[in-house]
């Protein structure tokens, strides 16, 4: 009996559906997306503070981050789905970061990545 019960549940291990193994995110999408969610909420505060020109510019700058960003996790083989929750999730994060005054990055170095 117990070995029927052991070949059963090897069968059923052995059949039942694995999920597949998410990518991992790279060093670099890793950055690309820290900073455009920076460059979101900096652009987000900008506006709030009545500066538009500010505004405008970071606004800019987190937009083609984010294409980029979303362009290197399409390449590693995340869904669509899967990207829009990782935009959120660094949104979430980054702000977190910049609000502790333990990012991750230094936000005065994002720049360079814009239409590198």
């Amino acid at each position: 009996m117990l070995r029927a019960l052991a070949a059963g549940f090897v069968v059923l291990t052995l059949t039942a559906p694995v999920a597949a193994e998410e990518p991992a995110i790279t060093p670099e999408t890793d950055k690309v997306m820290w900073c455009a969610s920076a460059f979101f909420w900096l652009a987000s505060s900008a506006d709030d503070a009545g500066d538009a020109s500010e505004a405008e510019l970071y606004d800019g700058w987190a937009t083609e981050l984010i294409e980029r960003g979303t362009a290197l996790l399409d390449a590693d083989g995340f869904d669509l789905a899967r990207i829009q929750e990782i935009i959120g999730e660094y949104d979430q994060l980054v702000l977190e970061e910049l609000a502790g005054e333990q990012a991750r990055y230094d936000v005065a170095a994002c720049p360079e990545l814009v239409a590198e």
